[in-house]
């Protein structure tokens, strides 16, 4: 243990060091951590001089960097070190939150290695500690000559062997055991352990475990990336196909079998649709997206780890998982994909507590056109999911007592244009006269004519209900006689209601 001054001033450290914002006190130090998330700060050791990587370091003038200082002070950390190209990002609120918690922040050269400052700096703290950091340093030069393209097993195996302790992975986060998390896309993906060690010894460790697990979360992450290159590909063109309008369906359906899609065979589709519980303050909004871009890819990994082939695409804001296969699934195939989803959701859900998910699960259909019914099917089911207030969970089509032909034909251009053309009179009238109307219209319709069950239905008299169905058809330009004209109407308050 020494003073945060004793550290910044001794020969080794005083030029390496230098005060940003130095603290009223003269703070103790037990130890040292290298950190690449912000996040990390709250899990190191109490009375800890935190480095950051350089990723972590660009973020001095962000609202982040404010909590991790505000984090740091339950740890009492000791000192936080910048990168000096990054000192002058620092805010004054940077600076207070510091001041209060009574913690330093150091600069640091770009051009120092920043290994190389924590070995200096855990000399310092142990003394005479050579064989433990020497050990470390080997360890991390081991971790830094590891292929970029080289496998997660043999660089936990190399540091491990370097430094003469066993590093292992594990998906929970181990209890009563040195541990660093492994981030992969700014998530916890594992962490990386091993036994318990004694004095000196467990410092360098510390180290260690925080380097290869870094070196780990980069090559997972260059990994993944190169895996979802091609399946981005596939996602564009299914995603174009699903919004397409006829004229262009034929080329797209090409290019999908050309990007080795089975655009042929049987397709169950599955629509999700995130919804905030609550508000979001502008500055979290881009931050929402991109937890949003995660659970999507998430969703797809545990989909696709129940088994059978899958693709995702867009459709709007909306994530379309689909279920594909060469031969018919049958008339189960709905229920199965819903239970499927279900348990998808269930390993995902936590990611964002949040946020609602509606899903909704169409039937089976073959080729291009059964994958656009399929989809539009699943929209009804997140709809009726919506409705009932049915959230986190599958709905399948099956079950919301839709029937495909309609489905089809609301989700049609022609139902678009019907929507469009026949209620224009109602729509013009602002939002809330307009719902008002075509509710009634809607309602009315759908009971044959019967303004007693209407106005049953609507909580209204008879009279009021009369009123209102007269000024609609007076509004609207169709013969209220002639039953073709009101089942073009029905049929539009139902694609509008969909839509």
């Amino acid at each position: 243990m020494a003073s945060l001054k004793q550290l910044v001033e001794s020969p080794a450290l005083a030029p390496l060091l230098s005060y940003l914002v130095r603290p009223r006190s003269d703070p103790l130090v037990e130890r040292v951590a290298l950190i690449e998330e912000l996040g990390e700060i709250e899990r190191v050791g109490d009375r800890a001089i935190v480095l950051l990587t350089r990723d972590a370091s660009a973020t001095a003038s962000s609202y982040r960097f404010d909590m991790a200082l505000r984090l740091g002070r339950g740890r009492h950390v000791a000192a936080v070190v910048l990168s000096s190209l990054d000192a002058e990002g620092l805010t004054p609120t940077s600076a207070g939150i510091a001041d209060r918690s009574g913690t330093a922040i150091l600069g640091t050269s770009a051009a120092v290695d920043l290994a190389e400052l924590a070995i200096a700096i855990g000399r310092e703290l142990a003394g005479r500690a050579d064989v433990a950091l020497l050990r470390a340093h080997a360890a991390l030069r081991a971790i830094e000559s590891h292929p970029p393209d080289g496998r997660v097993e043999a660089l936990m195996e190399r540091a491990g062997a370097a430094f003469g302790v066993p590093l292992r992975i594990a998906e929970a986060e181990p209890v009563g055991e040195p541990r660093a998390a492994i981030f992969v896309d700014d998530q916890i993906e594992g962490w990386l352990s091993a036994e318990p060690q004694d004095g000196d010894v467990e410092l360098g460790l510390e180290i260690v475990l925080h380097a290869a697990a870094a070196a780990i979360g980069r090559a997972l992450n260059a990994s993944r990336r190169a895996q979802e290159l091609p399946i981005r590909s596939r996602e564009e063109a299914l995603s174009e196909l699903l919004t397409a309008p006829p004229q262009t369906r034929p080329a797209l359906v090409h290019r999908a079998r050309t990007l080795g899609v089975p655009i042929d065979g049987w397709h169950v589709a599955v629509r999700l649709e995130l919804e905030q519980l609550a508000e979001l303050h502008p500055e979290r909004e881009l931050a929402a997206y991109r937890d949003r871009q995660r659970l999507a890819r998430a969703m797809l990994r545990a989909v696709r780890g129940t088994g059978g082939e899958w693709h995702g695409a867009r459709a709007g804001g909306a994530l379309v998982v689909i279920r594909m296969q060469q031969e018919d699934p049958g008339n189960t195939a709905s229920r199965d994909v819903a239970k499927q989803m279900d348990q998808a959701l269930a390993r995902v859900r936590s990611r964002l507590p949040a946020t609602l998910i509606r899903c909704g699960v169409g039937s089976a259909g073959a080729g291009p056109d059964g994958l656009l019914a399929s989809a539009a099917e699943a929209k009804a089911a997140v709809i009726a999911a919506r409705t009932s207030g049915r959230a986190n969970t599958a709905a399948a089509f099956d079950s919301v007592g839709l029937r495909r032909t309609l489905v089809e034909w609301y989700a049609s251009d022609t139902a678009q244009a019907a929507v469009g053309t026949v209620l224009a009179p109602l729509t013009k009238l602002g939002a809330a006269r307009c719902e008002r109307l075509i509710q009634t219209l809607h309602v009315y319709l759908d009971q044959h004519g019967s303004l007693t069950k209407t106005g049953e239905l609507l909580n209204l008299h008879r009279n009021a209900v009369a009123y209102r169905v007269n000024q609609i058809f007076e509004l609207l330009d169709v013969d209220r006689e002639n039953p073709d004209d009101l089942l073009l109407l029905q049929l539009a308050c139902r694609a509008r209601e969909l839509a």
